[in-house]
């Protein structure tokens, strides 16, 4: 499943550079999701779909006004990290990719900073996982022969992915895990995908019939994580150490004159708590009124991250009057901030709740509180675009993991290196 910064390059100019979509793969999955007759959570689908009708979920008990309150019950316990000074100057350090591969950029990152994971592209529209430790890269040979990809990895070096598959005009998807040099299929699914992992092995996705999935380890079969009534689809975005999950939730219906089938009004930010409670988190407000579509993509340490918009602006028409900005949740006391400047909101947060992205600017950057440090490109800066990608960031907030064009434009796995 493409992510919001993927889908928003794709926007930018032609590359100079093959592409790096697979159009093998998005035929035989549009093939896949158009006999299934449903619609996933398809990257920037708030900014970019188009969604005539709404619809509210409503779960027990949801902080609405974006206050602070007192801790809910359920709540994460508080765990108060080592003081910390945000870095105020970070160097940028080119990661290698197997076998002299073109093109790589990275995906996630465990909380110390030393497991980096990602993929690289040793061929036009071929995919290939790595892992990086101490700066040293790994080939992981996971299955399948469309797009593969590692999306996180824990402080052991225990990494989840996923891998696609065809088989004639059909094609399905797979979650699995590395560990230990090994790379195993999760268990329970006939198509899914593995977006997190916990320092203590569990693992958080979704499969392609809507269910948000927690694995307890990667040996165990999932648990379908529970819903509100009324909502048709779910995904699971991270898990916390404490076991806390984020993710989103919406419904599936009939939009548009053709009846297309896809996700009905907003998708809404949710959190499932370690104690079996659950509920929507809060939309924050743009411009004076709650935002129509909001979700949460990251967690640590009771701090969640994520993309609030208010739609797609007038007449369907994302850049006429549509505004997205970054949202942090405290889930301990259900206090909500906005952050505006970064595209595609905040890609990953830390213990402290710093987060990183690309602001408007088209510059990867850290922000941490009321300080934002601009990360350096690895050529020439091109105002605008989305060239400079932020993705990961430690706990110390001193080792940042992404992706830079070099000066012929082309996509290279990188960590910014801070102080």
């Amino acid at each position: 499943m493409p992510s919001e910064i993927e889908l928003l390059r794709s926007l930018d100019g032609e590359p100079r550079t093959p592409s790096t979509v697979d159009v093998r793969r998005a035929v035989a999955d549009g093939r896949r999701r158009r006999a299934r007759r449903t619609a996933g959570y398809a990257g920037a689908a708030a900014l970019t779909a188009l969604a005539v009708a709404a619809a509210t979920v409503v779960a027990a008990g949801p902080f609405r006004d974006g206050a602070t309150q007192a801790a809910a019950t359920g709540a994460p316990p508080v765990t108060t990290p080592p003081a910390a000074t945000p870095p105020a100057s970070c160097a940028l350090e080119r990661l290698p990719a197997p076998d002299g591969a073109p093109m790589a950029l990275v995906t996630g990152a465990d909380p110390t900073g030393r497991y980096v994971v990602g993929r690289s592209y040793p061929r036009p529209g071929g995919y290939q996982a790595v892992i990086w430790h101490d700066g040293a890269a790994t080939k992981v040979m996971l299955p399948g022969d469309l797009e593969e990809s590692l999306t996180d990895v824990n402080s052991t070096g225990t990494a989840v992915g996923w891998s696609y598959a065809s088989a004639g005009d059909t094609s399905r998807v797979l979650p699995y895990a590395y560990r230990d040099g090994k790379v195993s299929q999760l268990a329970g699914v006939r198509s899914g995908y593995a977006y997190a992992v916990n320092d203590a092995g569990a693992v958080v996705g979704a499969d392609d019939d809507g269910h948000a999935l927690l694995w307890p380890s990667t040996s165990a079969g999932p648990t379908r994580l529970p819903v509100p009534a009324g909502v048709s689809t779910a995904r699971a975005s991270d898990i916390d150490d404490d076991g806390t999950v984020v993710g989103v939730v919406g419904v599936v219906g009939v939009v548009g004159a053709v009846g297309t089938v896809g996700t009905v009004g907003n998708e809404r930010p949710y959190v499932w708590l370690p104690d079996g409670t659950h509920r929507e988190l809060p939309m924050p407000e743009l411009d004076g009124v709650p935002a129509e579509t909001a979700r949460v993509s990251s967690v640590r340490n009771g701090w969640a991250t994520g993309i609030a918009t208010n739609g797609l602006g007038r007449k369907g028409d994302p850049g006429q009057g549509a505004r997205a900005v970054t949202v942090r949740w405290n889930l301990r006391t259900g206090e909500v901030r906005t952050f505006d400047g970064l595209k595609a909101g905040a890609n990953a947060t830390n213990t402290h709740g710093w987060h990183v992205g690309t602001d408007d600017q088209g510059r990867a950057v850290l922000v941490a509180g009321d300080r934002r440090v601009v990360l350096p490109d690895l050529s020439g800066h091109e105002p605008g675009g989305l060239s400079n990608i932020a993705t990961t960031v430690s706990d110390d907030g001193r080792t940042i993991g992404g992706q830079s064009d070099d000066a012929t434009g082309t996509i290279q796995a990188v960590v910014w290196r801070c102080q």
